[in-house]
């Protein structure tokens, strides 16, 4: 039998869906920044419930996109290093 073909490490569905997700994080840290600047520049000098808000809107699917892009890049990783280097 003939080994399959193996893709290339830009090329998997995984490394995709990684990037994917931390592009997802990225933007959620921009429109959190963008967000709470306004919000903050409206009652100067007070604290503001409304940046706490934003902050839990914005932050918790910000940690969760970047976390698991992150875990995803990191499986994917170990994958394609144990596809390369296994033992025939």
């Amino acid at each position: 039998m003939k080994p399959a073909k193996q893709q290339s490490f830009w090329q998997s569905a995984l490394f995709k869906i990684g990037v994917l997700l931390l592009v997802l994080a990225a933007c959620a840290w921009l429109g959190l920044t963008i967000t709470t600047a306004r919000e903050q520049a409206l009652t100067p000098g007070e604290k503001n419930l409304g940046v706490a808000v934003l902050g839990m809107i914005w932050g918790l699917p910000m940690l969760a996109f970047g976390a698991t892009g992150v875990c995803l890049l990191l499986v994917h990783s170990v994958v394609f290093l144990y596809r390369r280097f296994r033992p025939s």
